[in-house]
């Protein structure tokens, strides 16, 4: 295992900052990526990957289905277990800046074949998640007009982000700043309808209820707790600035910085936002029961012209969503492929970058097809549930990580540092375990069968190869 060279104490309050490309040398890399990105185009495109609109006009449906108005109080504990989560990455972020992002830090402390699992819900989500995301574009497309098909209209628009991620990285960030924008909109329009027109009390999120056979029924804290994970899935994205790391200018510093600045405005804007509609619902019985109860709440305190606005917005969100998502997992496939994972024509062809952009370009390719043939799926919203599991069983493997390199790792200097060690960690380590104790059955066997067999190839086919994951393994500085 490389480590950086020793330096002031790590309860030093003195700060010392190593550059990226440095730092990546010293892990072994030679840096190819070209550094195009300032911290905040890093956020900007970290933020465009949690899409706080997006999220909300989709997963939180989900959040008030499975636990009514207890959903306020799944949104605030999603929101804390996000937080410290994001403190994690953000220290791991700044100590291990590679595109690989937590699979790579995660072999690092706890072993190549913990990374291998890491990396394996990477590429699951890789290949489920942009249809997703996609399908919502179509979704809201065909509400506005019913001669948009939604599976042809997400298929369309993931053609479309797919040429678009292989510019180059700051032309990407300019542009999703601009959608960003355009989505920030909706989130206060959202906020302003409910927070301006207070109809709800306190006490009537204290008390989980929900629409059970047309009426109003109390609802357990299990569903409460069941929800919780659904938020977490909401707020999730942060670990972005992490693969977005090799093209961040500056010091390591800078990728903890993006981490944590785009957990804190992404996760603020979704509160603001929901609890705003939370408050703001004039009938609670029929924003429980409306299919899109954020966008029911603006429709009757506004009208119906500005529902067609937001809706607008949402589509401009999802195509923002796709557009970054796109960018963040053809980085982690680039990076795998540069460590070998993969038998060796598959992970040469994931190396290449694009001559005229820098883009790793058939990275790309491989999440655009996929993400475009998935679109045709009709059930694709139904098929990736599991996707969440796998998000939280990453949450664990950061938490175990932190302690693990806090405790292991003494000497190496921490660009960023998280507060209040070790009750991040531990935080997070705990609520992602409560919240998969919450999952559904067959989404837990389906995350089982694929580390299963990730720990097969692993084991009988990965480790018997002395150059895959090398740079992991037993990293060499190559000039």
């Amino acid at each position: 295992m490389a480590n950086a060279p020793s330096g002031p104490h790590p309860t030093d309050t003195v700060h010392i900052d190593i550059d990226g490309d440095t730092r990546l040398r010293q892990l072994g890399y030679r840096p190819r990526l070209e550094r195009g990105l300032t911290t905040i185009g890093s956020v900007i495109l970290t933020l465009s990957d949690i899409t706080p609109a997006g999220s909300l006009l989709i997963v939180g449906l989900a959040v008030v289905a499975v636990a009514g108005t207890g959903s306020v109080l799944a949104y605030l504990a999603g929101a804390t277990l996000a937080v410290m989560v994001a403190l994690c990455m953000a220290e791991l972020g700044a100590l291990y800046p590679i595109a690989g992002g937590i699979y790579s830090i995660v072999a690092r402390v706890l072993g190549t074949w913990a990374a291998f699992l890491t990396l394996l819900s990477y590429v699951v989500q890789a290949i489920f998640l942009p249809a997703s995301i996609a399908l919502g574009v179509g979704i809201y497309l065909n509400s506005l007009n019913d001669v948009f098909p939604v599976n042809l209209s997400a298929a369309i628009a993931m053609v479309i982000v797919t040429g678009l991620a292989m510019l180059k990285i700051h032309v990407n960030a300019l542009m999703t700043a601009l959608f960003l924008a355009l989505e920030m909109v909706v989130i206060v329009v959202i906020a302003v309808a409910g927070f301006s027109n207070p109809t709800q009390s306190v006490s009537t999120f204290l008390d989980p209820m929900g629409v059970v056979d047309g009426t109003l029924q109390s609802f357990g804290t299990g569903a409460v707790v069941a929800a919780v994970a659904i938020a977490l899935q909401s707020v999730n994205g942060y670990d972005a600035a992490i693969s977005f790391a090799e093209e961040t200018k500056g010091s390591t510093r800078n990728v903890g910085k993006a981490v944590l600045v785009s957990c804190l405005v992404g996760v603020g804007l979704e509160l603001a936002a929901f609890l705003g509609a939370a408050f703001g619902a004039p009938d609670l019985k029929a924003f429980l029961s409306s299919s899109t109860p954020l966008t029911y709440v603006v429709e009757q305190h506004w009208g119906h012209t500005a529902a067609t606005i937001l809706i607008i917005g949402a589509v401009i969100a999802f195509f923002n969503a796709c557009l970054a998502i796109t960018l963040q997992f053809a980085r982690v496939l680039w990076a795998s492929g540069r460590d070998g994972i993969w038998p060796s024509p598959v992970s040469k062809a994931l190396q290449r970058l694009l001559p005229a952009t820098d883009a790793p370009w058939v990275a790309t390719l491989v999440v655009g097809v996929c993400a475009t043939i998935l679109c045709f799926a009709s059930d694709i919203v139904a098929v990736v549930t599991f996707v969440s599991v796998l998000t939280i069983s990453i949450y664990v493997f950061v938490g175990v990580t932190t302690i693990v390199s806090r405790q292991r790792d003494k000497t190496s200097v921490r660009t960023f540092r998280l507060p209040l060690y070790p009750v991040p960690p531990v935080l997070a380590i705990l609520g992602a375990l409560l919240a998969l104790s919450q999952q559904a059955r067959k989404d837990l066997i389906a995350v089982a069968i694929i580390y299963a067999l990730g720990l097969a190839y692993y084991f009988f086919y990965l480790r018997s190869r002395r150059d895959a994951m090398a740079a992991l393994r037993e990293p060499q500085v190559t000039d």
